[in-house]
């Protein structure tokens, strides 16, 4: 899926923040999250708001309040991902038990 040029610069602000040891596994997890995100919009091309999606996603819910700063930082309002930043799909405990 193709990316646009913005949402190569939020997942490189993203990976930033990780430590040079993860990157790479940090970078393909949230590339593919991102994808599924625009996926799911019906996208045919990755955005910015896709990327902060993807990587809310591959965020721990207990991890997720820190951030709030990073993505207005990047220009987006927190707001808009409120749901995202407060889901725990995928992440319950005993899913599966």
């Amino acid at each position: 899926m193709p990316w646009d040029q913005a949402a190569e610069g939020v997942l490189r602000a993203f990976v930033d923040m990780v430590p040079e040891t993860m990157r790479e596994l940090a970078r393909a997890t949230a590339r593919d999250e991102s994808e599924l995100a625009a996926q799911e919009r019906g996208a045919e091309a990755v955005r910015g708001a896709d990327v902060v999606r993807g990587w809310i996603r591959t965020t721990p819910p207990e991890q997720r309040d820190g951030l709030i700063e990073v993505i207005e930082g990047l220009g987006f309002e927190a707001e808009t991902f409120a749901d995202d930043l407060q889901s725990a799909e995928g992440w319950e405990e005993g899913e599966g038990d």
